[in-house]
């Protein structure tokens, strides 16, 4: 098993991961380090605890906002026509836009 520094809003942990998944795991700890310091950067001093749960429940609505999209295209099933095809276009352009304004707070960060 491997283990990993990563830093949350300033402060350093030490987590455990799968032989071979470091970088996926730094990755991970840096985009969300990117949401605590951009909520942090809203809000101001909320306490870590209040921090850590908003940038949480964010990332949460990130995520069930994708599961709803991707069961939308899903349940499209094979009635590509082109209105789907625009569909997805726009969606891959809105995931490339919120990358790179994620990349965009990390610099700043």
């Amino acid at each position: 098993m491997a283990q990993v520094d990563v830093v949350v809003n300033g402060r350093l942990y030490k987590v455990a991961c799968e032989n071979g998944q470091e970088d996926r795991l730094t990755q991970l700890a840096a985009y969300f380090d990117g949401q605590v310091r951009a909520l942090s950067g809203e809000l101001g001093d909320i306490g870590e605890t209040r921090l850590v749960l908003l940038a949480a429940l964010q990332l949460c609505d990130e995520l069930f906002d994708s599961r709803r999209r991707l069961l939308e295209l899903e349940r499209a099933g094979d009635a590509v026509d082109e209105a789907t095809v625009g569909g997805v276009g726009r969606l891959v352009a809105e995931a490339a836009e919120r990358v790179a304004r994620m990349a965009d707070r990390l610099a700043r960060a």
